[in-house]
């Protein structure tokens, strides 16, 4: 048998009127950028990310369905 080798064409993708449609501007990104950064240091200030560090490794995140079942009786 012979090898055969896969040629692989780079396509150029053109974005179609109605994606650039939906596409936020550059305002509206750093818009979003500011509020999604309002919310963090709220969640800072609220100690979210230690209560997060404090659980990391006693949560069991993940339970089979015969534990499932279980606590279902």
């Amino acid at each position: 048998m012979s090898k055969v080798e896969k040629e692989f064409t780079a396509v150029a993708w053109e974005p179609s009127e109605e994606w650039k449609a939906i596409q936020l501007t550059p305002e509206q990104k750093a818009e979003l950028r500011a509020i999604m950064q309002k919310k963090i240091e709220r969640a800072r200030a609220d100690g979210v990310y230690e209560r997060l560090m404090e659980l990391q490794g006693k949560v069991q995140w993940d339970l089979d369905l015969e534990e499932l079942r279980r606590d279902r009786d």
